[in-house]
């Protein structure tokens, strides 16, 4: 797990690990450079692609801008630094990686007027190593002439630990803030970077380790995670060559009602595509001809229902029943917001036996009556987006550390663990731990895709994972089936259909 901090805990690591100490300073300063390195070369594969050109301002941005040009330079590139400040101004590592840039001949020259820039559009890369995350409010007049110029340069530029401009705290970017193409953040990422709109300027966000030593960065760290890939695998349920289809796990989903059976056909079929050898699902009797039309690998369960085609209150005794033999239960997909299902759904979570997902209508069922979330016998994980959670709690914090917090407090108080959904979608458990889930693409805003998501976490938690690990884990599978079916389709046509349809090359992804 990979921890996000805030600029003020990165900064406090930092000076615990450096201690004013510019030797050591620029020890990490070098390892950073290398990250950069690495970066500009994946992006100006050889010497002969092109020149680059370094904006330098005179603090220890600038500094990594410095020392990324002196590997460039000797690698054979074509460099030319820009400098915002005079070279007697910079101090400590900055100035040790100016002089040995200076040195090795680097060409530089002190920016007095944004019209000695040039033309920015004949170089091949730019890196910004203007501002840092230090930032606070609007860069000076100087500092956003120059970040307009790169802007209109129309050249791809790579970012040093953050957009030049970019709040880090709260996603927000200012009126002058570099639009990169690529970010490397140096150490840790910081929260600001996932959140829009301030995450459209970061672009692809690379994440240069530096080697800090684990116990200082426990210290400062608030439990906040970005999880690796060898996490998620860890997640990934195993295979039982011997198994039959009871031992990969019973899924049981209470979904549909007259004119809403496609959240139930896509909670079905993705709890099936994520693995789970059985899924039963129960829906009102009026929807059952439908369903049986859609689903041939699903056991359907008719339902006693109301007048308007929502499961009534009188099949509490026949569900519980069949919850009993189920691994994973879901409720909620296209339920309906009828007042008799919401007294169903609300018995039935507080009864269940097995790990329950709840969603769509079945939060909606908890409206003003939160209280009933606890004193359940089993683990639960509800999925709301911002709307339902408004419903539920009331208005979200606007800033993305007020967010996260509001999310494990209720987490901690409801023993429950919460997958809020959005980009990014953020996962909070009662332990006070926090996942965040910064991937997938506008495409999945579209009708039925919280309903793909509901059932390949049930499959997962049917498969014997803890319901935080199935939210996990079933946010990234979500997110990669997602950016699958933009591939082939483009983000303005895809469907939920065709996520539920590419669940299986995230799973083979994440099993290889």
């Amino acid at each position: 797990m990979i921890p996000v901090l805030t600029v003020a805990q990165m900064r406090k690591i930092d000076e615990k690990i450096i201690g004013g100490k510019t030797s050591v300073g620029f020890s990490y300063m070098k390892e950073a450079a290398a990250g950069l390195f690495d970066a500009a070369r994946r992006l100006v594969p050889t010497p002969r692609s092109g020149d680059i050109v370094i904006v330098c301002g005179k603090g220890n941005n600038g500094g990594d801008g410095f020392a990324a040009a002196k590997l460039l330079l000797d690698a054979g590139y074509k460099v030319m630094c820009y400098v915002l400040c005079q070279p007697d101004e910079l101090q400590g590592e900055a100035k040790l990686a100016f002089e040995a840039y200076d040195a090795g001949e680097g060409n530089f020259l002190v920016l007095d007027d944004v019209a000695d820039l040039g033309n920015l559009s004949q170089c091949s890369l730019i890196i910004d190593a203007l501002l840092g995350t230090g930032l606070k409010g609007e860069p000076h007049e100087f500092h956003a002439e120059v970040i307009e110029a790169i802007n209109g340069a129309n050249v791809p530029v790579l970012s040093v630990d953050t957009p030049s401009g970019l709040d880090n705290d709260r996603g927000v970017p200012a009126k002058a803030c570099i639009r990169a193409g690529a970010t490397v953040t140096m150490g840790f990422p910081k929260i600001g970077a996932y959140f829009y709109p301030g995450r459209a300027n970061v672009g692809a966000l690379y994440i240069k380790d530096l080697g800090y030593p684990q116990p200082v960065v426990e210290k400062y760290w608030s439990n906040i995670f970005l999880p690796e890939y060898a996490d998620l695998k860890k997640m990934l349920p195993l295979r039982k060559p011997a198994g039959s289809k009871f031992d990969h796990g019973v899924a049981f989903i209470l979904a549909g009602s007259q004119g809403m059976t496609g959240s139930a056909t896509l909670a079905s079929m993705s709890a099936l595509r994520t693995g789970c050898g059985m899924v039963h699902l129960a829906s009102p009797k009026s929807a059952i001809p439908v369903l049986a039309a859609k689903l041939t690998e699903v056991v359907l369960h008719s339902m006693e229902e109301t007048p308007g085609g929502a499961a009534a209150f009188s099949a509490s005794d026949q569900v519980l029943e069949l919850m009993k033999k189920a691994s994973a239960v879901c409720i909620g997909p296209g339920l309906s917001h009828s007042e008799e299902t919401g007294k169903l759904v609300r018995l039935l979570v507080g009864k269940c036996p097995a790990p329950v997902v709840l969603d769509a209508d079945g939060i909606n069922a908890f409206k003003g009556k939160t209280e009933l979330l606890g004193g359940r016998k089993a683990p639960l994980v509800i999925t709301p987006h911002a709307g339902e959670w408004e419903r539920l709690f009331g208005a979200m914090p606007p800033e993305p550390a007020g967010i996260i917090e509001q999310l494990r407090k209720k987490a901690e108080e409801f023993s429950m663990t919460i997958l809020y959904k959005g980009n990014p979608t953020i996962i909070a458990e009662a332990s006070g731990k926090a996942y965040l889930s910064p991937y997938g693409n506008s495409g999945m805003a579209t009708a039925g895709c919280g309903d793909v998501l509901s059932g390949i976490i049930t499959s997962l938690a049917a498969q014997g994972c803890s319901v935080t690990d199935a939210a996990v884990l079933g946010a990234y599978l979500h997110a990669k089936a997602g950016d699958e079916a933009a591939k082939e389709l483009g983000e303005y046509s895809m469907v939920a259909g065709d996520v539920e349809g590419n669940i299986y090359k995230a799973m083979k992804a994440v099993a290889k």
